[in-house]
Order: structure tokens, then sequence, then C-alpha cells
């Protein structure tokens, strides 16, 4: 616990060094909401970008959905009439 000041020049010593500490402390304080704010920015920037990305991947199954069914259709019909010819021989 701090001492009670014996004179007018200790209080005021006193005061200096409690306003100087909490000047400190609030200034590391700032510090780390600016750096926490940026960290919060990078995020919401990746979050976009993967929304984006996300977005745009599922219009192009909207609109290469049909043509990609076709594909598949094909090659699982190629390899059915495949596996029927080789196990008739």
């Amino acid at each position: 616990m701090e001492e009670e000041p014996e004179s007018m020049l200790e209080h005021v010593e006193l005061q200096v060094v409690r306003l100087s500490n909490w000047m400190v402390e609030l200034r590391e304080q700032v510090g780390e909401w600016c750096r926490g704010s940026e960290r919060a920015q990078s995020t919401v920037e990746y979050a976009l970008v993967g929304a984006l990305v996300v977005i745009a991947a599922a219009g192009a199954l909207t609109i290469l959905g049909g043509q990609v069914n076709n594909v598949f259709g094909s090659i699982s019909s190629t390899l059915k009439t495949a596996a029927t010819s080789s196990s008739g021989h």
C-alpha cells in the first residue's frame, strides 16, 4: 500500500507518477486495440473473399451442372457397357 505524502511536493510527485503510469497503460491498451482491429479487419476480408469464391463456385455449378451431369452419365454408360462386354467373354 502507498504511504501518505508528507508534504505538498510529495503529493504532487505521487500524482505525477500515477498519471505517468496511467498514460503508459492507456498507450499499451490503445496499441492492443489497434492491433486487434487490424486482425479483425483481415478476418473480415478473408471471409468476404471466401464468400465470393463460394458464390462463384455455386454459380459455375448451376451453369455447368447439366453438362457435368451429361459427362458423368456418358462415362457411367461407357463403363457399364465395357463391364458387360468383358464379362461376356
